[in-house]
């Protein structure tokens, strides 16, 4: 392995090493903003064997000493990568990872359980389409499963859906319901099992919607989740200043006892998106309520004293133990209102975080090459 590769394997190394220790020291973890911030993948090919040794004379070394055109274009990817890490991780350090100033380009960013709509070509042309966009991701055993299914392309009249189902991994059948299409459009989807029917599936399921084109049988598959239910947010007490903070009293109306994180958006009376706020708590339904923060810091960087609006409340369930997921609860519609105050009444503490000078000097170095 030549020296290029050596420091390339690293710097790839390093950068794990502090992804990883950024999501450790970070309650809404680092893999958001690097998937929402990052390129297209780097790309790493293994170089041509070096068939130079130390008999070959002039020609072997003048050889190695020439730039390999692809080895020069792989190392300014790479350190585009690390600069447009270090741009990212300079910005959001400044706040604490609980309370981080979003706008309305970046708001989108921190909405947990939102779904990416699957689309599948039917046509030879790729002209005829079916596009399945369900409501979110991740449901809960008891509620319908919903969405909308859109058939679109000039030769869509000759497309008929009319069966929707419920698949598991093996692709066996759990559930189906009749659907009816009429061509071009959008459809409404809905599926709705059985409470006790649910209880015993596996929670990764298909969406398979399927239906004849010009004679054939076509077919469309999305995933989503179907989980015991988690709990959502049941109230929102009063704020009040305390420290640097601004406190929020919430309180859960949960199924069972666990560690939960609770998310959601600040907004200002007019709607405009102000701060994330994430926050880690064990609770119970004995024990279900906690305390949101909102640092003072993250408060002035949006130049707002409030009063507030507190939205996208959702609660999600964290792993107990290796190998388990993180199950969703439902994002409320409702926005609460929250008492705003002078900044003059929070404490002049401000958040530092320890690590971030070492950090970003590290990945500074990166993005330069040294």
């Amino acid at each position: 392995m030549n020296g290029w590769k050596v420091a390339t394997l690293a710097l790839v190394i390093g950068l794990g090493g502090v992804l990883f220790a950024l999501a450790q020291s970070s309650e809404t973890g680092v893999q958001d903003w690097w998937a929402a911030n990052q390129g297209d993948p780097i790309r790493v090919s293994e170089s041509e064997p070096d068939t130079g040794g130390p008999d070959d004379a002039d020609g072997g070394s003048e050889q190695s000493d020439a730039t390999d055109p692809r080895e020069q274009a792989m190392e300014n990817e790479l350190a585009s990568h690390f600069a447009r890490v270090a741009d990212v991780y300079e910005e959001s350090s400044q706040y604490p990872p609980y309370s981080l100033p979003v706008s309305e380009e970046t708001v989108d960013d921190y909405r947990y359980n939102t779904y990416t709509p699957v689309e599948v070509p039917i046509s030879d042309d790729g002209e005829v389409r079916i596009q399945i966009l369900l409501e979110r991701l991740h449901f809960e055993i008891g509620e319908p499963i919903v969405g909308i299914v859109t058939l679109r392309g000039g030769a869509a009249s000759d497309l008929a859906l009319d069966r929707v189902r419920l698949k598991d991994q093996s692709r066996e059948t759990l559930y189906s319901e009749s659907l009816n299409t009429e061509g071009a459009g959008e459809y409404e989807l809905v599926l709705s099992p059985g409470e006790s029917q649910a209880r015993d599936w596996p929670p990764e399921l298909f969406v398979v919607v399927s239906g004849d084109y010009l004679g054939r049988n076509v077919e469309a598959v999305a995933p989503v989740r179907y989980e015991q239910r988690v709990g959502e947010i049941e109230s929102v007490g009063s704020a009040f200043v305390e420290g640097a903070h601004l406190k929020i009293p919430v309180e859960a109306d949960l199924e069972e006892s666990g560690l939960f994180a609770i998310s959601g958006n600040l907004y200002s009376e007019s709607g405009r998106p102000l701060v994330h706020i994430e926050h880690k708590a064990e609770l119970s339904g004995f024990d279900n309520s906690t305390t949101l923060r909102v640092h003072r810091q993250s408060l002035e960087a949006v130049d707002d004293e409030g009063p507030y609006e507190l939205g996208d409340l959702i609660i999600r369930q964290l792993p107990a133990r290796p190998g388990e997921r993180t199950r969703f609860g439902p994002e409320l519609e409702e926005r609460f209102g929250v008492s705003g105050f002078d900044f003059d009444r929070y404490s002049d503490e401000n958040y530092e975080d320890p690590m971030r000078e070492a950090r970003l000097e590290f990945l500074r170095s990166a993005a330069q090459g040294q």
